[in-house]
Order: structure tokens, then C-alpha cells, then sequence
């Protein structure tokens, strides 16, 4: 972790197409993605405490796992009605927010792989 990192409490990792990894000054939260099909994932999120933060009485770690499941459901929920919109007729492509990086990052993989898995005619 970087000291930028440290002093912002938490670093990320990516391993597309489908997990991410933050890296808290504390601990570990791991958050894998598994599509179901065209508009439905499945989404399993863990929480790792070295045993002690568990055994510190004045770790709040419920709070620490409600909170983190308050995120994780706020951006689902925004994810659902980004889905709905792009099924508007009105729907045009738009810019990605310089935030998204991670979004860029991953229709770049999918662009990569399409053009290197599809079959050429």
C-alpha cells in the first residue's frame, strides 16, 4: 500500500473480468461478479479480519460489513437503472467519468478479447 493509499484508508485491485479486492489499512473485502445471463449477476462479497481484529472488543466489524453491504447494494441499485436506460429508445453512448477507470479498463478487455476471439470471415 502506498502511503497516498494508507492515508486514503484503502487500496484497490481488479482480476477481470469478474473480482475485485480492497484493501483496507484493517482489512480485506473481496467482491466477485458472476453474470447469469444478459441482465442478471450474481454477487458474493467477503469480508477477511486477521484474528486480532477479531478478537479486538473495540472492533466494530458489524458496523465495518453493514456498511459495506450498504455500498455494494447502492451501487447495484444504480447499476439496475443504468440497465433499464439502455433500453430506452432515447439511449445514446456517453463518456465515462474519469472515476470510472475501472469501466474503461474493462470494455477495453472485452473489446480485446472479442476481436482476438472472434472468427475472421
Amino acid at each position: 500500500m502506498t502511503s497516498a493509499e494508507r492515508s486514503a484508508g484503502q487500496t484497490y485491485a481488479t482480476n477481470l473480468p469478474s473480482m475485485f479486492i480492497v484493501g483496507h489499512v484493517d482489512y480485506v473485502r473481496t467482491v466477485r461478479l458472476v453474470p447469469l445471463g444478459s441482465e442478471q449477476t450474481e454477487r458474493t462479497a467477503e469480508w477477511l479480519f486477521s484474528s486480532e481484529a477479531l478478537a479486538d472488543p473495540t472492533a466494530d466489524i458489524d458496523n465495518i460489513v453493514a456498511f459495506g453491504r450498504q455500498v455494494l447494494e447502492e451501487d447495484a441499485d444504480i447499476c439496475e437503472i443504468n440497465q433499464k436506460g439502455l433500453r430506452s429508445m432515447r439511449h445514446k453512448a456517453g463518456m465515462l467519468m474519469p472515476e470510472e477507470y475501472e469501466l474503461h479498463r474493462f470494455h477495453n478487455w472485452v473489446r480485446e478479447r472479442h476481436t482476438t476471439l472472434s472468427p475472421k470471415f
